[in-house]
């Protein structure tokens, strides 16, 4: 699908039904995958491991479609929820966290930091002035060293506040998480 599709529904009768038969596919799905895995199993035991991973892989490929299906949000894994596809992610999302993902991608837009900005923080926060990364580790305590640099950059305390509750829901809860998790998020366009 190439556009946003929200499918919702309002009577409880119907929800029932989609729920049960959400049941019923992951239970036909878990069987074929259980089915595929033990295929898998015979062969590795007889000593033939090329079609030992023509089995595991095709039940791989299942376990993929089922989670970007619209059987289960894949963020939250509830499968008894109205859906949303988002054509950006290619993937099914209930209404909750749909929201929530909304909310964090308005906030990203309205952060008061340019690119360039945001590189220069991040090659400033790996160099001896932030954690000071190399093979032998980094020195990381919560988020000194990132306020630090966003200050002496004069980035207002406001759009630091933005900047750290993105980073906690992009994984980045301390400096270097900052610059492991959240840069390629900042980057991955």
């Amino acid at each position: 699908m190439k556009k946003e599709r929200v499918i919702i529904l309002r009577t409880e009768k119907v929800q029932n039904i989609r729920n049960q038969f959400r049941i019923i596919l992951k239970m036909w799905v878990e069987d074929f995958r259980t089915s595929l895995r033990k295929r898998g199993l015979y062969f590795s035991k007889r000593g033939d491991l090329i079609r030992a991973r023509k089995f595991q892989s095709e039940s791989s490929k299942y376990d993929l479609l089922e989670d970007l299906s619209i059987l289960v949000c894949l963020f939250c894994g509830h499968r008894d929820k109205d859906m949303v596809f988002v054509p950006k992610m290619r993937q099914w999302l209930c209404l909750d966290c749909y929201a929530e993902e909304m909310y964090y991608e308005n906030l990203r837009n309205e952060l008061d930091i340019s690119e360039l900005e945001l590189r220069e923080f991040f090659d400033r926060l790996t160099s001896d002035e932030g954690i000071s990364l190399s093979r032998s580790g980094s020195r990381c305590h919560e988020y000194h060293y990132s306020k630090l640099i966003l200050d002496r950059m004069g980035i207002a305390g406001e759009t630091q506040k933005q900047f750290f509750e993105l980073c906690k829901h992009y994984g980045g809860y301390c400096d270097c998480e900052i610059f492991f998790n959240v840069k390629p998020r900042f980057f991955e366009d």
